[in-house]
């Protein structure tokens, strides 16, 4: 399957939802470790990982009717990652598809039906990590699939990791054409063929 995933980094606009323009603001003041951050640019912190749900965001930002800025934000989520000695990782995020919330209404119902996410038969989408590698730059490369509905889709794009204390942090973005991907998605009126997924997560060991 091609790879469905091309790096994005255009402004967008929101539409109902003021998220500081998406600079993840996250209160990283846990216990006091607030002192001690580190960029990761080679490996991870071994051990186990979760994420902390109250600390993340799990968005996507999209078009609708090819010009309006649409932010949805999902507001379930969860995952882990193992991290061993010699950095490698495994570990996936799980979105449950019914918690999308756009703003609105009508396109929330609109989204969760059968013509996109269709909750009723696939209720979580899930992204699997396969590894992290160093960029040579201030990002890690992460390479890993999300399986929604039936389709596994590729994806490879650049993350910021950062330590402190026994927190980490990361936060990627990555663009997803869904008509590339394969997915079926026939109403281009409410989101538009390319989307533009984001994640800040903060993790505690586990």
């Amino acid at each position: 399957m091609a790879d469905a995933s091309e790096h994005d980094h255009n402004a967008h606009g929101h539409d109902g939802h003021d998220h500081n323009e998406h600079e993840h603001e996250h209160d990283h003041d846990h216990d006091g470790h607030d002192r001690d951050h580190t960029l990761i640019v080679d490996r991870l912190p071994a051990g186990a990982w979760q994420i902390d749900p109250n600390g993340s965001e799990v968005l996507f930002q999209a078009r609708a009717f090819g010009f309006l800025p649409v932010t949805g934000i999902f507001e379930n989520f969860s995952g882990e990652m193992s991290v061993d000695a010699a950095g490698g990782v495994s570990g996936q995020l799980v979105v449950q598809t019914a918690s999308i919330n756009s703003g609105w209404g009508r396109r929330d119902g609109r989204l969760r039906s059968a013509s996109y996410f269709h909750i009723d038969k696939y209720p979580e989408m899930t992204f699997t990590l396969d590894k992290f590698e160093p960029s040579g730059s201030e990002h890690l490369n992460l390479s890993g699939s999300l399986q929604i509905h039936h389709k596994a889709v590729p994806l490879n794009f650049p993350v910021h990791a950062i330590a402190h204390g026994d927190h980490l942090h990361l936060e990627g973005e990555v663009t997803i054409d869904h008509d590339v991907a394969g997915l079926g998605w026939s109403k281009p009126i409410f989101v538009a063929n390319r989307l533009r997924a984001e994640a800040a997560l903060t993790l505690t060991r586990a």
